[in-house]
């Protein structure tokens, strides 16, 4: 039988899906926006970025600390359960990386390129999350 508590477990996960919201979402939110603000008001962009990655790496950060965390945490996985982290554990990199290229390189292709790959790697993983998390 389950019972209900707040314990270590309960804070590790509430601070991986929240930290996992804010990137996630927030790269879903930004790039909505983009489009209409480059129409509307094109000055605003540098700034929105800057401040939207003062807020998404951190949560990127925790995100990563607290899925180990949570990795450190488990009994004994099977071969496939392990076989699924390693896949996701690649896209959440390959999300970061992305999105660091996004941020630091001045061609607008890779700009667009990396920025989309970021958010399918982050989506990909995300469905993996859940999937792990059963």
């Amino acid at each position: 039988m389950r019972d209900v508590t707040f314990d270590s477990e309960t804070l590790r996960v509430l601070l991986h899906v929240l930290a996992v919201c804010v990137w996630v979402g927030g790269q879903i939110v930004v790039g909505a926006i983009v489009p209409a603000l480059r129409r509307t008001h094109p000055e605003a962009l540098p700034g929105i970025a800057k401040a939207f990655g003062r807020i998404a790496w951190p949560f990127f950060g925790i995100a990563v600390v607290t899925g180990i965390w949570n990795m450190v945490s488990l009994p004994g996985t099977s071969s496939s359960w392990n076989a699924l982290l390693g896949i996701k554990m690649l896209l959440v990199a390959l999300s970061g990386a992305c999105a660091w290229l996004h941020q630091t390189t001045e061609k607008a292709s890779i700009r667009g390129a990396s920025a989309g790959v970021a958010l399918l790697a982050s989506l990909a993983a995300l469905v993996m999350g859940v999937m792990l998390a059963g």
